[in-house]
């Protein structure tokens, strides 16, 4: 028996090559598909993998100076990641078993730092606590110098805190409460029932959300810019090689030496995940049963660490609205339109982040949804491999990518250096796992006799694709493509290698304004990118109304 299994397993690629046969377009699909990959994700990589000689390799591992970055790049990554896990969790087990009021209040604030640009916190740190903060010096009048490893801790704390808040948030929210509701009929109450159920079935949850925001804040480039001081990071070193030193081959180097952790990262996830299915520890709470929550004491406890985390969101986000509209915020509070007509209405960069962000979302959903298609619904030789290319540029620094697209099309055929193309792509490249996984899960639920059907009337895989999978999906789409709208509004480290003076980002211009000390239109133009953000969310809801759920999280 298992010979001939083992046989049949022999044969299938032969028989899915006869099933391509048969439909011409969907093998020219495929075909079409493992060529843009190979153009756009495996020569860029492989270009930035042959710039830097051995001399730059020994000099990477052995040089003391960039030994300490990337000493500081694991110490400050780990620290901020642990600290954004313990607040993400306290506050997610505060709206889930607790009944604290202003649930929904706290729902909202945790997720405002996702729709604002990444280096807001930073930019809201330096107002607040810089050398002339409105906390430190006008309020307190102390000369203190928060620049440094405290200063980045602070900011990609609050900058990861949503990140993590989510993903443990939708664990959280699937427990069974049959689970604990048994284990407290058998003697287990308060903190042993927390301890040895609740927290073992959150396990999953906690190593995921770890991992994930463990390869953002690794890959993180804005805060460290601006809050980091002299504790320099792979990322901005390497920036700092390629545009200060004009050492590229160096610049390359730190760029793959930043690739290595995140991608321990992310396949550790992966096995992870893959070896403790959600499946195991979740599951559809049983009608009448009513989840085990925290006393009244702990409600109170809960309830006041969520409100002062939501009161300091509120106040970093609130800083840089100040600073947007007063003529000098804590001399002047006089309002005025003027650094928002500056960084806004009168740039360019609005518009051209719109422009690409909303191509960026188009491309990176239809795509992915395609590929979602063919990985989950076709059987073709190379599977696994389109999967994990697909899932490929979710684990690789902004910055690499960047400099990656920069150094495989500066020239020849695909010449695109300066052009709002190679943004796009760069930008399109980096979005794309999300669309896909999006994609993947709708599919999932969909059950494939429909699609069956469809073909056994005699339709060929595109047409069933587009008449019968895509008008399922259209949540699904919706969702991805208002995520990677919004994440293409605030990317920073992807671009900072691609923007050019015609092709310049409302994102980086506020790394810039901040950076040469023009706080006010740094902060007005991190108000238009998220009253940009909003409007996109608000047209989406109007449009689909029930069927989208942004906040209910």
């Amino acid at each position: 028996m298992n010979e001939k299994e083992s046989g049949r397993e022999h044969t299938g690629i032969a028989a899915e090559m006869k099933v391509l046969l048969r439909e011409p377009p969907l093998l020219i699909g495929i075909l079409a598909v493992f060529l843009l990959f190979a153009v756009f994700i495996i020569y860029p990589f492989v270009k930035i993998l042959l710039v830097p000689t051995s001399a730059d390799w020994m000099r990477a591992v052995t040089d003391k100076e960039f030994i300490e970055v990337f000493s500081h790049t694991i110490f400050s990554s780990f620290v901020a990641t642990a600290t954004a896990i313990v607040f993400g969790f306290i506050f997610a087990y505060g709206v889930n078993y607790t009944n604290m009021p202003c649930k929904r209040f706290f729902q909202v604030v945790a997720l405002l730092p996702t729709m604002a640009p990444s280096v807001v916190s930073g930019l809201a740190f330096i107002m607040l606590f810089g050398r002339r903060g409105f906390i430190t010096w006008e309020m307190l009048h102390l000369k203190v110098d928060l620049y440094g490893p405290v200063g980045l801790w602070a900011a990609q704390t609050i900058a990861f805190f949503p990140l993590a808040y989510i993903t443990i948030s939708g664990v959280l929210k699937n427990i069974s409460p049959n689970l604990e509701l048994a284990a407290q009929n058998l003697g287990a109450k308060g903190w042993y029932l927390f301890r040895t159920v609740t927290l073992r079935l959150a396990t999953p949850g906690l190593a995921s959300a770890f991992l994930l925001v463990g390869i953002n804040s690794l890959a993180d480039f804005g805060n460290p810019m601006l809050v980091g001081g002299n504790y320099h990071v792979l990322a901005t070193e390497a920036y700092t090689q390629v545009t200060g030193a004009w050492d590229l081959p160096m610049g390359a180097t730190l760029s793959v030496f930043l690739v290595i952790p995140t991608l321990i990262v992310f396949f550790v996830q992966r096995y992870y995940l893959e070896k403790n299915s959600y499946v195991t520890v979740t599951g559809k709470p049983v009608a009448g049963l009513i989840r085990v929550t925290a006393g009244p004491a702990a409600t109170w406890c809960f309830f006041t660490f969520c409100m002062l985390l939501s009161l300091g969101i509120l106040m970093i986000i609130g800083v840089v609205v100040l600073f947007a509209f007063t003529v000098s915020f804590g001399a002047d509070y006089t309002f005025t339109l003027e650094y928002f007509k500056e960084g806004v209405i009168n740039s360019n960069v609005m518009v051209n982040s719109w422009v690409a962000s909303m191509s960026t979302a188009a491309i990176s959903t239809v795509f992915g949804i395609a590929l979602a298609f063919l990985v989950l619904r076709k059987k073709f030789p190379g599977r696994t491999v389109m999967d994990f290319l697909a899932m490929l540029p979710v684990s690789l620094p902004g910055t690499f990518i960047g400099l990656a697209m920069i150094l495989a099309f500066n020239d020849g055929p695909l010449e695109m250096t300066g052009t709002l193309a190679i943004i796009i792509l760069g930008m399109a490249l980096r979005q794309l796992p999300v669309g896909y996984r999006q994609a993947v899960a709708g599919l999932k639920q969909i059950e494939g006799s429909l699609e069956q059907a469809s073909t056994n009337l005699g339709a060929g895989s595109f047409t069933t694709f587009r008449k019968i999978v895509l008008p399922m999906l259209k949540n699904s789409l919706s969702v991805s493509f208002v995520y990677a709208f919004m994440r293409s509004m605030n990317t920073l480290s992807t671009v900072i290698f691609l923007v050019s003076p015609e092709w310049n980002l409302a994102s980086i211009n506020i790394m810039s304004l901040a950076n040469q000390g023009f706080l006010p239109t740094a902060s007005a133009t991190a108000v238009g990118i998220m009253l940009v953000i909003y409007l996109t969310f608000g047209v989406v809801k109007l449009i689909l109304r029930d069927k989208i759920n942004i906040f209910d999280l």
